[in-house]
């Protein structure tokens, strides 16, 4: 199910990458329309951001799971993150942005998507399967 954060953000990125929305727009519709304004915005953008990154990130919002990612903060410092995303959102400053729980900093807080590297799904031992 999309949230009323991950359609705002659709149009938001949407908006700034010049595509044209349809009059109605059900949650599917608006959830595909976000993965294509993504990826428009992101070859328009001077692809700034790694479209690994952002799909490994987006599929996580999808199924409700977390990332792991190594993060540059804006002082340069890197720390290994788990981030459970919320949404994706357009910075005032044009950076596609990921609203996501932090187990480090144990709060909602945004990461700018070309500070993460390094990024792959979490798994847990319960997702390998045991060989019989």
């Amino acid at each position: 199910m999309v949230t009323t954060a991950q359609s705002t953000a659709s149009r938001s990125i949407t908006a700034a990458s010049g595509m044209i929305l349809p009059a109605t727009i059900t949650p599917q519709t608006d959830f595909n329309m976000m993965v294509t304004a993504i990826c428009l915005y992101h070859s328009f953008n001077e692809r700034r951001t790694d479209y690994g990154t952002l799909e490994e990130v987006m599929v996580a919002m999808r199924d409700g799971s977390a990332v792991v990612t190594l993060y540059t903060d804006a002082q340069g410092d890197q720390a290994a993150r788990v981030l459970w995303p919320a949404s994706i959102t357009l910075s005032g400053a044009n950076n596609i942005c990921c609203k996501a729980y932090c187990t480090l900093r144990r709060q909602h807080k945004s990461f700018r998507i070309d500070r993460m590297a390094r990024t792959h799904a979490l798994t847990t031992p319960d997702d390998c399967e045991t060989a019989a």
